[in-house]
């Protein structure tokens, strides 16, 4: 049986395949923002409906941009292994 999660899920999964497809063909700037946009709209109700605020993400992403690759990807397998 699906659930409104599973199918806001596959949902989010085809867009980025779109999205993915449109960089890939250079469909063009205006149709890959648009379904960037869809990408977009649908991980934020599949945040909601899991509690996650989108100020939390922005907060990962504000310190991600701060350190370089390589310390970012180490400090999430140590934040992986104290979860």
């Amino acid at each position: 049986m699906f659930t409104c999660f599973n199918v806001t899920g596959l949902s989010t999964r085809r867009r980025g395949k779109r999205v993915v497809s449109n960089l890939e063909n250079n469909e063009g700037e205006s149709r890959t923002a648009s379904e960037m946009a869809d990408v977009l709209y649908h991980s934020m109700a599949l945040l909601a409906k899991k509690g996650v605020k989108i100020e939390d993400v922005l907060q990962v992403l504000r310190l991600r941009f701060s350190q370089s690759g390589i310390e970012e990807k180490k400090s999430r397998v140590f934040q992986k292994s104290m979860d």
